[in-house]
């Protein structure tokens, strides 16, 4: 993932102080067509995932052309020149605020960038060899990295009306809404129903609070970073590496869940 800009807090409190915002319908461009190309990025990874083998290496191919296309477009709104502008109708909104553009340039960019390095070394002629399954979870990392920082700064900037959420975020909102009313025990509940469907366990009732994420319900090591992604997709949070080490069992994870719920965003 991008390494946060040294100045990064007092970038976020000029756009607050500034009033900096955002056409929405940049965003709306962003969040449709970046986001299309997270989620195509991310479907390809996540099926290969679930069979546990590797990215084949003319799959991986259209990563790249994904990550092209996300490359093309913030080249484009981050331009400062209004000359040869493929997207006409924003020609008033060009060139950004030099915080927003250097922000897209260092997060996105960079992103994308280490996710072209992966996958260019994978599909290299001389020695192609596809995307191994520790390399398909840095990309989906990387992926994971864009969608988080458009998500913070469009919150940040957001002066309006929030645009249709990308494909990825559709439903963190409702999740943000609901979230405080929820009991330990839905809490449970809810993640019993999640795994089930995640990890094809046939009898939920075999999911209880102290059931071992491996030794229990037999999930290997891939499976063991999925458990944090179904977390964080199922309850619309982000959960910290060094957190995620300490959950092993279905109760730990409860427990964690409700108590972040508990102390809100």
């Amino acid at each position: 993932m991008a390494n946060p800009l040294p100045n990064e807090k007092e970038l976020y409190e000029r756009i607050k102080s500034e009033n900096i915002a955002l056409n929405p319908d940049i965003w709306d461009l962003l969040y449709h067509r970046i986001g299309d190309d997270i989620t195509s990025i991310n479907l390809l990874c996540q099926y290969y995932l679930g069979l546990r083998q590797p990215v084949p290496v003319e799959e991986a191919k259209k990563i790249l052309n994904y990550t092209r296309h996300i490359k093309d477009i913030v080249n484009e709104v981050t331009r400062v020149s209004k000359s040869d502008f493929a997207f006409p109708e924003f020609l008033d909104d060009i060139p950004l605020h030099p915080v927003l553009r250097e922000m897209f340039t260092h997060y996105i960019g960079n992103d994308v960038y280490m996710m072209n390095l992966i996958v260019g070394d994978a599909v290299d002629p001389l020695g192609p060899q596809g995307l191994s399954l520790e390399t398909i979870q840095r990309i989906l990392n990387h992926t994971r990295s864009i969608r988080n920082f458009i998500n913070r700064l469009q919150a940040a900037t957001s002066q309006q009306k929030m645009p249709q959420e990308a494909p990825e975020t559709a439903g963190a909102k409702s999740h943000d809404e609901n979230k405080k009313e929820l009991t330990k025990e839905e809490v449970f509940l809810k993640i019993r129903c999640l795994f089930a469907k995640e990890f094809k366990i046939s009898k939920e009732d075999k999911i209880t609070p102290l059931s071992r994420f491996r030794e229990d319900l037999n999930l290997d090591s891939v499976d063991a970073i999925r458990v944090i992604m179904v977390l964080e997709e199922g309850f619309g949070l982000e959960i910290a590496d060094a957190d995620a080490e300490g959950i092993f069992t279905v109760g730990q994870a409860a427990d964690y869940i409700y108590r972040r719920l508990k102390e809100g965003p």
